[in-house]
């Protein structure tokens, strides 16, 4: 009897991290699995997981130690189930690891039905075996169906406990079934390579990474340089419970930020104390480990240019290894969730430039920070004012070339990444393209221009985030609306913030139609960024302090929330008066066009609904998570935002927030 795709229940990759690309196995119903190898009795101290759910196939990811110390590999069986009971499996099937990916095992099951929930677990000798997971797939291409996305960011296990996790698990198995989560979107800085000695205000870490094998330690902190160290990161954070428990629970859908490698990095190149360095080696064992503890659908993906974890020679010199080293791994993909959601995966590392500005650029020019105008000078290159550039800089005694006179303007996603994005937003036919996008777009300048009796302009504070790359941003808003690419909404991270917006094409020309809506979430325990800016407040002079937060006998006040939504002048007129009503009358900051809401004191995470209409969106922000805990952190408030679906030739219309629980500085109800 010929085997059909109704007689299989799956196709599954072999498990083995170097051959996952390339061995498949044919499992079929029944006592094909019984000729299994023995096997091997061994712990799971990482839990579970699985990932990027399709309409009929999934990721299912386990770590297997075993439990005699010389033992070189495993062998498992899997087992997949429509009941948590596993009364009858749908798939037993024999799967095998080794140390040369730290027992780690990826297989990717086919075959499944659309929109169904399974159950997985992996069996070892003697009775051992890994905790239960649960996943579902995705909907078939054509099905009605909303999707309620979870998307967190930033979880330093040393900075904070993982009670966002822990909240989020308990409000979801609260919720009814229909309005449970269905995936979760991992935006990046999934570990820290850089462990810091302290936190920016001297006090001590919530927890510790137990110590590198090999990496290096400086006066301020420690950092991962080997795969014996990142493959350490990952086992130690995975070993937190609650993190432990929400990748057994959801399948989850990744991308990375810079921590996954290192600090702010571009390509293959490290960016410590603003030393630049070729880090290529790094890089490759950074991608390596990546891959083995994230699972992903990346070879398994027909016709997309993603692919798993190739190593690759190095030594040929700088150029080659760095591009060998960016080439090892590919990660941006795209996948779908029936008529309703394509998701957009994007690499805002691997491929960019390095920042159009060196670091002290501005304070030699004689500025306080970076002027929005020096940022799109050095970085539209040889294309600024219609491929005039000017050959010195406007600033200082005017003698300081520009560094951007010779070259083409800066990327943040490539050349080639950058057309996919496009592409393969114009050619969706969902009515949402979600892009998973780590680094936010929302605008965050500081309106210096409207301080008066000062010739300031308007300035930025972080150039190694989209505001940086303006002339990408208005390149690719532009190609949006060119495309008639309606829908597109940008979850994003990095932050260490809640904040919502729509984005226009150039912020320099503020008049223009919103073309997307990007929605910025907060650090699941990372310390909100907060914390960064009133130390470089205290650190700086007293004008700047009044711009950042106030201080009285009931507290600290986070002006900044009002510096980024009302203007520079509101907040230092709150800062000195306390009358946030008159303060906010002068506002909003005309300088961010679209921003409708900040909050950069939260730790928390966003959930996402789309319908068919309608996309409603909800930022969380909980009570300190900087505490150990039995139960989860309280939830503060609930932002909550709506976004009806637009059409090719209109601008999304956001609507919010409005607030469950105690709402955030400006939008509390004080001194109003």
């Amino acid at each position: 009897m010929p085997i059909t795709r109704r007689s299989l229940l799956a196709w599954m990759s072999s498990s083995t991290f170097f051959l996952s690309a390339s061995t498949a196995a044919r499992p079929q119903v029944g006592p094909a699995a019984a000729a299994q190898p023995a096997l091997t009795s061994a712990s799971f101290p990482q839990g579970v997981a699985s990932a990027d759910p399709q309409p009929d196939s999934i990721i299912l990811w386990t770590r297997a130690a075993p439990l005699e110390a010389s033992a070189s590999g495993v062998q498992l069986q899997l087992e997949v189930s429509t009941d948590a009971a596993f009364s009858g499996p749908l798939l037993t099937w024999p799967v095998s690891s080794s140390a040369d990916s730290d027992f780690t095992v990826r297989a990717h099951i086919e075959g499944l039905q659309p929109d169904t929930r399974y159950f997985y677990r992996f069996r070892g000798g003697q009775d051992t075996a890994s905790r239960i997971g649960r996943t579902r797939t995705a909907p078939a291409p054509q099905a009605q169906r909303s999707a309620r996305v979870a998307f967190a960011s930033c979880q330093s296990y040393e900075q904070g406990h993982y009670g966002a996790w822990a909240r989020m698990i308990a409000q979801d198995k609260q919720a009814d079934e229909a309005l449970q989560i269905d995936f979760v979107l991992h935006l990046g800085d999934f570990i820290y390579e850089r462990c810091w000695h302290k936190r920016i205000d001297g006090t001590a870490q919530a927890r510790r990474v137990p110590p590198f094998p090999d990496g290096i330690t400086t006066q301020d902190n420690r950092y991962a340089v080997s795969l014996r160290d990142y493959r350490m990161l990952y086992k130690t954070y995975l070993e937190d419970p609650h993190l432990q428990e929400a990748r057994a629970r959801w399948p989850f859908v990744c991308t990375w930020d810079d921590h996954e490698y290192s600090n702010d990095n571009f390509q293959s190149y490290s960016n410590y104390n603003s030393t630049v360095k070729l880090d290529a080696p790094r890089k490759q064992v950074a991608n390596q480990a990546w891959f083995e503890f994230i699972p992903a659908a990346l070879d398994e993906l027909q016709g997309q240019t993603a692919h798993g974890f190739r190593e690759q020679p190095l030594g040929a010199g700088a150029a080659a290894d760095n591009q060998a080293a960016v080439n090892s791994l590919r990660i941006y993909r795209k996948l779908s969730w029936g008529r309703y959601v394509d998701i957009v995966l994007t690499d805002s590392r691997s491929y960019r430039t390095a920042a159009c500005l060196e670091d002290g650029m501005a304070e030699s020019l004689g500025l306080p920070l970076a002027t929005v105008e020096l940022v799109e000078i050095a970085d539209a290159g040889n294309t600024y004012n219609n491929h005039a550039p000017p050959q010195f800089l406007p600033y200082g005694d005017g003698t300081t070339a520009n560094p951007g006179l010779d070259r083409e303007p800066g990327t943040m996603l490539g050349l080639q990444q950058r057309d996919w994005l496009l592409d393969t937003l114009a050619q969706s036919g969902a009515h949402w393209k979600l892009w998973g996008n780590a680094i936010p777009l929302v605008p965050m300048r500081l309106d210096l221009s409207s301080l008066p009796f000062t010739d300031y302009q308007d300035s930025l504070v972080n150039i190694d985030s989209w505001a940086g790359y303006p002339h990408e941003v208005r390149t690719l808003m532009e190609g949006i609306a060119q495309r008639g690419a309606s829908g597109v909404v940008s979850l994003s991270g990095d932050h260490h913030m809640h904040a919502a917006a729509t984005v226009v094409p150039s912020l320099s020309e503020p008049l223009t139609a919103p073309v997307i809506a990007d929605f910025a979430v907060a650090g699941i325990s990372s310390s909100p960024v907060f914390d960064d800016l009133k130390a470089a407040a205290d650190a700086s002079h007293g004008a700047f302090s009044s711009l950042v937060y106030s201080q009285d006998a009931s507290g600290i006040t986070p002006v900044w929330n009002m510096s980024m939504l009302d203007g520079v002048l509101p907040a230092f007129l709150y800062a000195n008066t306390s009358l946030k009503g008159p303060a906010r009358w002068i506002g909003p900051n005309k300088a961010n066009t679209g921003l409708q809401f900040v909050d950069v004191t939260a730790n928390g995470y966003g959930i996402a609904t789309f319908e068919a209409q309608q996309l409603q969106v909800q930022l969380v922000a909980l009570e300190d998570c900087r505490e150990d805990f039995t139960e989860p952190p309280a939830i503060r408030y609930t932002a909550n935002f709506k976004l009806p679906l637009w059409q090719a030739g209109q601008a999304p219309t956001l609507q919010g927030p409005n607030f469950q629980g105690t709402s955030p500085f400006p939008f509390d109800q004080s001194n109003t």
